[in-house]
């Protein structure tokens, strides 16, 4: 699983029934399909983890 920085809102379908609503400027760890669309679509480009903001114990 990826990590996506969605650069536009971005809405995934992955059946009629669903979408799951991304927002721009959000960075997520999302499925490989959603990291395929939202690249296809330019909506969004794949980034490395990003570090985490507290320290760990």
């Amino acid at each position: 699983m990826p990590w996506i920085h969605f650069t536009a809102d971005f809405d995934f379908r992955p059946s009629r029934r669903l979408a799951l609503a991304y927002r721009a400027g959000h960075t997520l760890l999302v499925p490989i399909a959603t990291a395929v669309a939202a690249e296809s679509a330019g909506a969004g480009r794949r980034v490395p983890k990003p570090k985490d903001e507290h320290e760990r114990p």
